[in-house]
Formats: C-alpha cells, sequence, structure tokens
C-alpha cells in the first residue's frame, strides 16, 4: 500500500513566484523519490473550470473543484 500523500497549496497573486517555488519543491520531493503532480492555476481553469469567471461565486467554483482533484490525489499516495 503506497503511502498517503499531501497537498502544498501555493496562493498569491498572478507573478508572484508560485509557479517557480512549486518547480523547486517538485525537484526536492522528486530527488527524495516522492510522486509530484503539479496543479497549474491556469491550466486548471482551461481543462477543469472552463466557462468559470472570477466573480466571488465563479472563484468559490473553481477552489472546490480544485479541492476535490487535491483530495484525490492526496488520497492515493
Amino acid at each position: 500500500m503506497s503511502e498517503k500523500g499531501v497537498t502544498v497549496w501555493f496562493t498569491g497573486l498572478s507573478g508572484a513566484g508560485k509557479s517557480t517555488i512549486a518547480e523547486k519543491l517538485e525537484q526536492i520531493l522528486k530527488a527524495k523519490g516522492r510522486n509530484v503532480e503539479i496543479l497549474d492555476g491556469d491550466v486548471v481553469r482551461t481543462n477543469l473550470s472552463k466557462g468559470l469567471g472570477f466573480s466571488k461565486e465563479d472563484r468559490d467554483i473553481n477552489i472546490r473543484r480544485i479541492g476535490f482533484v487535491c483530495n484525490l490525489l492526496a488520497r492515493n499516495g
């Protein structure tokens, strides 16, 4: 049975360096033999949340969808 996974969620303004930090953490974790998936916000919006805008309601829906996927990934290590 595989180890239970974890989710690390970086938040911040556009251009703040979230992707850069995530990619560095990915390198570190992979070097330690861990499985890693990066869910980039733009990619998620294109594929999982297409059609959603940036209203409070749409952002909340987007976050719930991402949270659902993160839970599945973490649950399966």
